[in-house]
């Protein structure tokens, strides 16, 4: 047991190095991605105006005032203090980035294995379904369902989820096949073991790499997704701080007699952003077999070798050929 747990530990600590030695674009974004964590927990602690009573602090006589040394940043229309609405704003597109990811990511483990194990006519019917349900733009499909479920956070978190889940099956369906057609899973089917006995123990643990790649590259989409249906007024509720609000809400009426109030928010979802998708492609990078050299591998110089060999071969067979013993 305790070679196993020291095994595990140096599995992580060297993916970590592998981040930052050969992915430090990667490991720039893991650092971004920290850093807006902590000021998500501890935003009570970092803004300069806390919230009071779950609102934020108005001061009506720095309206619309630029940046100063009691607002860094300026105020909006309300005289909100733009840095302390941004440290907020970083807790719902954090929380819900980590949130949605994380349930999209279920979703997509639950339909694409699933369909894989069990087959047949329930693979048929599943595929199809999410064929139809890929032919409608995600964000149509985002906007019929706040349309329907009203504002707020938790029917955010269900409208974020549920399409990039759905549209995600597929790829964790494509790896668990190849599992499922392993001959040790093949076996264990022969032993009598039921299809969730198979998927659980055989099928996730052999496709984890693929998920946690497919669950980093949802991050960003979800952060941007978010912000989107901010800004066309279907996501939270009023008054809870969100950088796609404050875009929509006060930077579009006083773009420009105040511009930071479209700028700093923009400035903060592009980092986020950024910070995510540089993650997201290294762990890929990182994990993915198909480019280290893995069963479907795309490294050059694994095939060059192999060239090389069966050339090889073939040489030593045409010797033979002409010099028979």
């Amino acid at each position: 047991m305790s070679k196993q747990k020291k095994t595990g530990g140096a599995g992580r600590s060297n993916l970590l190095v592998d981040l930052f030695r050969k992915k430090p674009l990667g490991g720039v974004g893991l650092i971004i991605m920290i850093l807006f964590l902590l000021v998500a927990i501890f935003a009570d602690v970092i803004a300069p105006y806390p919230m009071q009573n779950g609102a934020m602090q108005m001061d009506f006589t720095a309206m619309l005032s630029g940046p100063s040394a009691a607002h860094p940043l300026g105020t909006d229309s309300l005289g909100v203090d733009v840095l302390s609405y941004l440290i907020y704003g970083a807790r719902t597109s954090v929380v819900l980035g980590i949130v949605c990811t994380l349930l999209c990511t279920v979703i997509s483990v639950v339909i694409g294995v699933s369909s894989a194990v069990i087959g047949g006519w329930y693979d048929l019917i599943v595929q199809r379904l999410v064929d139809g349900f890929q032919c409608i733009p995600s964000l149509l499909i985002m906007l019929m369902m706040m349309a329907v479920m009203g504002k707020g956070m938790p029917q955010l978190i269900v409208a974020l989820s549920v399409p990039a889940g759905i549209g995600g099956a597929r790829i964790i369906r494509s790896a668990a096949f190849s599992v499922k057609d392993s001959g040790y899973v093949k076996m264990s089917k022969l032993l009598g073991t039921k299809a969730l006995w198979r998927a659980v123990k055989h099928v996730i643990p052999n496709t984890m790499p693929l998920i946690i790649v497919n669950m980093a590259g949802n991050l960003s989409g979800v952060i941007m997704q978010e912000a989107s249906l901010n800004f066309l007024g279907y996501g939270v509720k009023i008054g809870t701080p969100s950088w796609g609000y404050m875009i929509t809400n006060q930077g579009r009426a006083n773009m420009y007699t105040a511009p930071w109030l479209s700028l700093y928010p923009g400035l903060c979802i592009m980092i986020l952003v950024f910070g995510a998708n540089m993650f997201g492609d290294a762990i890929r990078d990182l994990l993915d077999p198909r480019l280290q050299g893995g069963v479907g591998s795309y490294n050059t110089k694994k095939i060059k070798k192999i060239a090389a060999r069966m050339m090889a071969r073939r040489e030593r067979q045409a010797r033979k050929g002409e010099n028979p013993a």
